[in-house]
């Protein structure tokens, strides 16, 4: 089965008083037995992309933060880690993406 597991990274800058922390979901598609498997590989692929990197002001440390959540993908077509999507968010919309709609 393939599915779709929404990883979460998060940036820090150092010196950290010079820029806000950036956060970045990332859609990759996971081929896996169970939903469970299908979450260790996540898990593996996110911590795979941790980096640190010298820029003009200092240094930037992206670390993984976490599994955002895992969706089951019917295709026999796709490959295991490939990217769909990804995107920078500012704290609040990682906060607001962790946030059930229930959630009052």
């Amino acid at each position: 089965m393939w599915y779709a597991a929404n990883l979460l990274f998060q940036s820090t800058h150092i010196p950290t008083e010079s820029k806000p922390t950036i956060w970045e979901e990332s859609v990759r598609l996971v081929q896996a037995r169970s939903e469970a498997e299908a979450r260790e590989v996540a898990e593996r692929i996110g911590r795979s992309k941790v980096q640190t990197y010298q820029v003009e002001d200092g240094l930037v440390i992206w670390k993984f933060d976490r599994i955002e959540r895992i969706y089951c993908i019917l295709d026999d077509e796709l490959r295991s880690g490939s990217e769909v999507f990804s995107r920078f968010l500012r704290d609040s919309e990682v906060r607001s993406l962790l946030t059930p709609f229930n959630d009052e």
